[in-house]
């Protein structure tokens, strides 16, 4: 039984640090192809969006094909995708081939938990899926990790050739260890237009929330169109699944008032949990110019922090009503982002520990009460639906996120070098005191007066562009933790939906 548990955590390792593991590359990634760093975060987003899309299909596939030849084709497809990501020589051919990659680490998540469900017997489960658990929270903590070492020792493409060997033992591992599928289900043809129709809509509405800000939003053509598709679409998406008799996504469990505040909750602080770790190693690295080593290495205490709090969560849902847990974790992790807000652009290494383990907490500590509040009055016969539409906002959650903060950061800046033209201006007349004391310190090193001035004007706008851009991030960070300030109220719905017993 251990060894399957360890055949499904390899590639659930992988899929999960694969997430994580190009953000503290963007930097480095954008400068080599040439991109600016907001049109470098599609390398992230479109990994999440196509495990969105992909999610639907594996109960279709476990039954039809079978889940341990599902697990190998999903494997398959990640090494498959993590070679061809490593030959990528343009933004366009990364971004689709981090998608072929992101198809296969979104199948092989809930196909390993399948494959543990089927390889354990029941009174055996709880044991297997905490270790499978405290396992892979981890991975997406230590990515940003992982890929700053990658970075420090060798070129981006390792970050991706380093899964061929991981993705070959784990379809050896797999396919020698995981039994075959003990019940197949009832096989039955795909409902490919509901995907097709869903894929279009969550595309436009990724692309409008990632593009926006950079094209003023609806004076683009291209945004606007993009609008009009992600409504219509995910109009009609939600309509044909409400008529079918056997809908692609169910979306029964939103009529029960607890779960459909969890999801709320879920999706708002989702948004705010991934952006972090997207915005995080980027402002270590745009602003305090450190090393992708160092900025990775920054998300290690937030791993830590998220351990301890989602073992504080399991023994605090025992003393204490989930919505005061979760509470807790909400105004810990806004507490948290707000603290990066405060460093600005000279802040040490250090100033980073505290902050981030605080944020890790906060996280660890929402993971149990928030499934409490999700599942407490979800009838049996919706369980599954329940979970699975509930994985299915999480990831959307994830995607949004990514695009939702690296928008915010580019619009903030903006906002933030128009406010210091004016600064420019002054400084092109002479009688700036800093312009001056720069022009002196280099004529007394005997420089130019003309070469004295040029070196004044160039360091003094690159001291001024980086506290820009170090207010941008600042009020990105403002605003993220405004997303879990915003949370907490949330909570006080669930003193007031109605309560009712789980039927059957």
């Amino acid at each position: 039984m251990r060894l399957v548990t360890l055949a499904v955590l390899i590639p659930s390792w992988m899929a999960l640090i694969d997430g994580t593991v190009v953000n503290v590359g963007l930097d480095t990634i954008a400068g080599n192809l040439g991109v600016s760093i907001d049109e470098a975060s599609w390398i992230s987003s479109i990994y999440v969006l196509a495990a969105v899309f992909v999610m639907p299909l594996t109960g279709w596939l476990a039954a039809n094909v079978g889940r341990k030849r599902a697990f190998l084709y999903a494997i398959g497809c990640f090494t498959a995708g993590s070679l061809l990501c490593a030959l990528c020589g343009s933004l366009p051919e990364l971004v689709a081939m981090r998608f072929v990659q992101g198809v296969g680490g979104g199948l092989m998540l809930p196909l390993a938990m399948a494959a543990l469900v089927d390889a354990y017997p029941a009174e055996d489960l709880p044991s297997a899926f905490k270790v499978y658990g405290a396992s892979v929270m981890i991975g997406p903590a230590i990515g940003p990790a992982l890929g700053g070492w990658i970075l420090a020792n060798a070129t981006w493409p390792w970050i991706f050739l380093l899964n061929i060997p991981l993705g070959m033992l784990s379809l050896l591992f797999v396919s020698a260890v995981l039994p075959e599928q003990s019940e197949r289900g009832e096989r039955s043809a795909f409902d490919w237009t509901s995907l097709a129709i869903m894929v279009a809509g969550f595309s436009a509405l990724q692309y409008v929330l990632q593009e926006g800000p950079r094209h003023q939003w609806f004076t683009s053509f291209d945004v606007t169109v993009a609008a009009l598709v992600a409504v219509a679409a995910l109009a009609i998406f939600v309509r044909i699944q409400l008529t079918a008799a056997v809908p692609f996504v169910d979306f029964r469990p939103l009529a029960i008032p607890s779960y459909s505040v969890a999801m709320l909750l879920a999706l708002i602080t989702g948004v705010g949990f991934t952006g972090i770790a997207l915005i995080v190693p980027l402002y270590m690295q745009d602003v305090l110019r450190y090393g992708p080593d160092i900025a990775g290495f920054i998300m290690v205490p937030s791993a830590l922090g998220t351990v301890i709090g989602t073992e504080l969560s399991g023994r605090a849902a025992k003393l204490f009503p989930a919505p005061l847990v979760a509470g807790v974790s909400l105004a810990l992790t806004a507490a948290g982002t707000l603290w990066f807000a405060t460093l600005g652009d000279r802040a040490g290494f250090d100033s980073f520990l505290v902050p981030r383990f605080v944020q890790g907490i906060g996280v660890g500590l929402l993971y149990v009460p928030l499934n409490v509040l999700m599942m407490a009055q979800v009838p049996k016969r919706l369980v599954d639906a329940a979970s699975g539409l509930g994985a299915l906002i999480r990831q959307i959650s994830a995607g949004f996120g990514f695009a939702i903060l690296g928008s915010l950061v580019v619009q903030n800046r903006i906002a933030a070098t128009s406010m210091t033209a004016s600064r420019f201006r002054h400084v092109s007349l002479f009688d700036d005191a800093g312009f001056a004391l720069l022009r002196r310190w280099f004529a007394a090193h005997g420089y130019a007066n003309a070469d004295a001035t040029t070196l004044s004007f160039n360091v003094l706008q690159e001291l001024v562009a980086r506290a820009a851009t170090s207010a941008a991030y600042s009020e990105t960070f403002v605003i993220a933790a405004l997303l879990f300030v915003v949370s907490i109220p949330c909570l006080a719905l669930f003193l007031i939906v109605p309560r009712k017993a789980r039927a059957a």
